[in-house]
């Protein structure tokens, strides 16, 4: 009889970075004051995630005093020379006006195509799976919507998924073996953990 299987994805709190809408992906900037957070009702023993400043600050606040194992292949999208610049910084560089009609395929300069991370998030997310029973990861917007793109109930494009900074998405399975073959889950939740996050 196959053992249910539930995964717990959540994304990190906002930093300053996020609310003045520069790329972040590799700077380890730390989580802006959070306000009222929506506490989770259940006992949770472990946490892994990302290695990056602000998901292991959102996991002490979500879940003090609880085991935090990281793991630099949860990180967002490298954006390299790009990195603490804005859309109006770069909106008048061919190089950015490429990689914005195909992210998947290019790479900013010294930074990483989404191929590039989705593939390193993927074997993160198999990894963890194969040794823990119903984890819950922190990550980031990126690798969380690449995911939920892979593995949720239905097909949505990569950008039409709603990660807000703070949102907690269940997905359910019949077995750990379902997702090890790659299907998608039986089921998925989302809550949002802060008041008022539209970011």
């Amino acid at each position: 009889m196959a053992n249910p299987f539930t995964v717990t994805l959540i994304r990190h709190f906002p930093t300053q970075g996020n609310r003045d809408k520069k790329y972040i992906g590799w700077t380890d900037e730390p989580i802006i004051a959070t306000g009222t957070v929506e506490k989770i009702p259940r006992d949770i023993v472990q946490v892994i995630g990302s290695d990056l400043l602000r998901c292991k600050q959102t996991a002490a606040h979500l879940f003090s005093g609880v085991p935090y194992t990281e793991n630099a292949n949860f990180r967002e999208c490298s954006f390299g020379d790009w990195e603490q610049k804005t859309y109006n910084e770069l909106k008048e560089e061919d190089s950015y006006r490429n990689w914005l009609d195909n992210p998947q395929k290019i790479a900013p300069p010294n930074g990483e195509s989404m191929e590039a991370m989705e593939s390193r998030v993927l074997q993160a997310f198999l990894e963890t799976i194969e040794l823990l029973n119903d984890p819950l990861i922190i990550t980031h917007g990126g690798p969380m919507r690449f995911l939920l793109t892979k593995f949720a109930t239905f097909e949505k494009s990569f950008w039409d998924w709603e990660v807000l900074h703070g949102c907690m998405y269940t997905l359910n399975w019949e077995s750990k073996e379902a997702i090890l073959e790659g299907r998608r889950c039986t089921s998925f939740s989302v809550e949002h953990l802060m008041e008022n996050e539209r970011m």
